[in-house]
Formats: structure tokens, C-alpha cells, sequence
């Protein structure tokens, strides 16, 4: 069976991920893992009343396993196939490894803008997660109201090389019961490859055009053009690929991958190639 991985720390944002993640299991007939990642708390030993960092520890592992039991429990009267796990370590080390172990379809979780510390430590583990994994990956902004991915844009150069991602993204846009997918190309004035003919044969051969809706923004830079693209378009869902050879990786630096995790305003799908 299928499994979606979503990570928790218990928040409000998890929790607002975990519902994106339902609407995808019953979707696509998915089980769903739970995971959470602790870590020895410091100590300070200038405070004598402090509680020894093992006993911290230990405190903070049984309220999560009881957490977790809860929220399996949950999941299963609702009907779902669910399961969690309780890890020590740090969930952009470790998160990989369970993804890889449980052949995970997909992993699911929250992220918001960095408006505040708390916010940014919590966007910054969303993007390292995202840097880091090999697996598909669908951040959640905390504000996101997710019981639709109908309008699917797709964000890349649309070369040859594009085909495997987007047979990745019209199964999902299946899956949901999109009827189209958006190629949205942004003119920045560096790398901007016009649409040709050779291409548009290929797309139809291998999707269909009925399927496929072409769009192009321009922009000072990618990020920019997605903004103002946004702002005049009704997207539940931008779609992203990693591969080396696109214009994602060629415009977006390590910094700019981790404004775009931590800054979107809707949910955004990575995929690795």
C-alpha cells in the first residue's frame, strides 16, 4: 500500500498539514505514518531546580508517544490506515532514511512565513527537508485551507528533459481530479526558452493538450514572476522539480529554494530527479 509520511511536532501547523495529507490518502486509497523527531534538550546548570536532561528527555518522549497514539487513534476511527513512529535525532537528518524504509509516496508537512523566530525555525526545517530528501515532498503554509489541488501549475522551462517530472504530475493531477495541468513559464530575460513546435508535438503525444494549458509571467526573477502570477491566478498548487538541468535549479541558489519553501502561499509539490 501507498504511504504518505507526515512529520508532526503537534502544532497547529502539523495539524493543518495532516488534513492536506488525508485529503490526499483518500484520494489515492494511502496509508498514513506519523512521525516525530526528539532531541536531549540543554541543560542549565544554573538553575538547581532543573530537571536533568534524561529526565527531560524522557518526559518529552512518553507526551509524544501519548501525542501520537492519539492522533493514530484518530486517524483509524475516521477509516484511515494509519501508523507513527518516535524518533530520536533531527528530522532534516533522519526523515530520508524512515521515507526510503516505509517506500513512502509522498511526505506531507507544514511550513509558514518567516514572520517571527519560532516561524522561521519551523520554515527552515520545511526547506532543509526539502533540500535534503529524494522523495516528492508537499509543503502545507499554515494559513492553507487544503481540500482542493484542482488548478496545478507547473513551474520549469519546458524542455525534452521535463517529461519524466510531468508524467509524475499529470498522475497526480489524476489522482485529484484535475482536469488540466498549467505550464507556467517566467520570462526573467535570462535563460527564457520559447515554447516551439517540436515541443507542443511531444506534450500532445505524450498528455494530451486538452490537458495541458500554456501561461507565461514575466519578472524580475523567478520568484517575483510567481508572485505576480499568483496574485492574478487561482492556484491550490504549484508544482516544482529539483532536477539539475531546470530552470529551477539553474535561477533558484540555496537561499532563494529555502524563501520560495518558506515564503509561498500555497502548497507547493518538489519533485526530485
Amino acid at each position: 500500500m501507498n504511504t504518505i509520511l507526515v512529520p508532526t511536532d503537534f502544532s497547529a501547523v502539523a495539524a493543518n498539514a495532516l488534513k492536506a495529507a488525508k485529503h490526499l490518502a483518500k484520494k489515492s486509497n494511502a496509508a498514513i505514518h506519523l512521525v516525530h523527531f526528539y532531541q536531549l534538550p540543554l541543560a542549565d546548570y544554573s538553575n538547581p531546580d532543573m530537571l536533568l536532561p534524561t529526565e527531560i528527555l524522557e518526559h518529552h518522549k512518553h507526551e509524544a508517544n501519548v501525542a501520537l497514539q492519539n492522533l493514530v487513534a484518530s486517524l483509524k476511527e475516521e477509516g484511515f490506515d494509519a501508523d507513527a513512529s518516535l524518533k530520536f535525532g533531527l528530522l532534516t537528518e533522519e526523515i530520508e532514511s524512515l521515507a526510503s524504509s516505509l517506500n513512502s509516496m509522498m511526505i506531507v508537512m507544514g511550513t509558514t512565513g518567516a514572520s517571527n523566530i519560532v516561524n522561521k525555525l519551523i520554515g527552515s526545517n520545511a526547506a532543509n527537508v526539502l533540500q535534503h530528501t529524494e522523495h516528492p515532498i508537499l509543503l502545507i503554509p499554515s494559513n492553507c485551507h487544503c481540500d482542493s489541488f484542482s488548478n496545478i501549475v507547473y513551474l520549469a522551462e519546458l524542455k525534452e528533459d521535463d517529461t519524466e517530472v510531468l508524467t509524475k504530475v499529470f498522475a497526480f493531477a489524476e489522482m485529484v481530479n484535475a482536469l488540466h495541468v498549467r505550464l507556467l513559464n517566467v520570462n526573467t530575460g535570462f535563460f527564457f526558452t520559447p515554447i516551439n513546435e517540436h515541443l507542443m508535438i511531444q506534450l500532445n503525444r505524450a498528455f494530451g493538450l486538452k490537458r495541458i494549458k500554456m501561461d507565461t509571467v514575466d519578472g524580475a526573477d523567478l520568484v517575483e514572476g510567481i508572485e505576480h502570477y499568483l496574485e492574478n491566478h487561482h492556484v491550490n498548487l504549484l508544482v516544482m522539480s529539483t532536477h539539475k538541468k531546470s530552470f529551477l535549479s539553474r535561477l533558484f541558489g540555496k537561499n532563494d529554494t529555502i524563501k520560495m519553501a518558506q515564503y509561498t502561499k500555497v502548497p507547493l509539490l518538489v519533485y526530485h530527479k
